[in-house]
């Protein structure tokens, strides 16, 4: 990478500043901007600051894909109908394992098809409802996707 690279990417994210400002403002959080810039250059994929998410564009999926992955209980929650779309197994057939409770069965198959999964569930929802259990909103301001991460 270049210096005027770097130096166009900084500035792009600084300039990006007052809509992270007034997203924040909106969440009633006010995160520490010098470290939000810090870790902008420092281009760090994936980071929080006072409640506030960051998640930059070129690592969402994979992102998201890890953290699914990680949890195939919540994976085997996921509708019956959805899952039948991309796993072995009839929207029946999975409705009667999740009434068994059978969820993380389900799960150990869905990460078969994790990538594809995850391409449609984004697709469908969003990030914000994976990433943002607040409201399930997504902010995209410059390179990151920008979430409020209060519990």
């Amino acid at each position: 990478m270049t210096l005027e690279t770097i130096i166009n990417d900084a500035t792009k994210e600084v300039l990006q500043v007052p809509r992270i400002a007034e997203f924040c403002k909106q969440l009633h959080s006010e995160p520490d901007f010098s470290e939000v810039l810090d870790r902008m250059r420092d281009q760090d994929d994936d980071f929080e600051v006072d409640g506030v998410r960051f998640i930059h564009k070129d690592a969402i999926d994979r992102i998201q894909q890890e953290e699914l992955g990680n949890d195939t209980y919540m994976l085997g929650c996921f509708n019956a109908d959805f899952l039948s779309g991309h796993i072995p197994l009839s929207a029946e057939t999975i409705k009667q394992l999740q009434e068994k409770e059978q969820f993380d069965a389900i799960g150990e198959l869905a990460l078969l098809h994790l990538e594809a999964i995850q391409q449609e569930y984004c697709g469908l929802d969003g990030y914000g409802h994976h990433f943002n259990h607040y409201d399930f909103s997504e902010e995209e301001i410059g390179n990151y996707y920008v979430f409020d991460n209060r519990n």
